[in-house]
């Protein structure tokens, strides 16, 4: 009986450990999930698609418009297998690259989250250079 009683409290710890992974990495989860949407939506030039998954404010300060070249204009259009993504506060960073590149914030909002643009740029060693909110397509880096 006092094997079962163990394993009984062992097993709730465990089950309770993972819930809390699972609502702690949530978001981030989440924010690689529209990511990859937009990505599909950016390489396919499906100008619709893409905009559903930005923030009223990326919209309002970026015309969503197919690329000459493909894609959409100011849009990214992959992901290295080595990706990084954390919390920034509230919001969550996302950088496509291997260790240095741009990083991208996504917002909740409207139930879901959403692609809100540029907001610096992973420097080797971890530092984020921020960019300027201009409400420009390019922002400034500050440091």
């Amino acid at each position: 009986m006092k094997t079962i009683l163990i394993s009984s409290a062992v097993a709730a710890g465990l089950l309770a450990a993972l819930a809390a992974v699972v609502v702690q990495t949530g978001p981030a989860r989440a924010s690689v999930s529209t990511y990859t949407a937009l990505l599909h939506a950016a390489n396919r030039q499906d100008v619709a698609a893409a905009g559903a998954l930005c923030s009223a404010r990326y919209r309002r300060g970026h015309s969503l418009r197919p690329a000459a070249d493909g894609g959409i204009v100011g849009l990214p259009r992959n992901i290295h297998k080595n990706f990084q993504v954390w919390r920034d506060g509230g919001n969550v960073w996302l950088c496509p690259t291997n260790r240095v590149g741009p990083v991208y914030q996504f917002v909740f909002e409207a139930g879901s989250w959403r692609f809100d643009g540029p907001v610096g740029i992973l420097r080797s060693g971890g530092d984020v250079a921020r960019l300027e909110d201009d409400g420009m397509d390019e922002g400034r880096i500050t440091d």
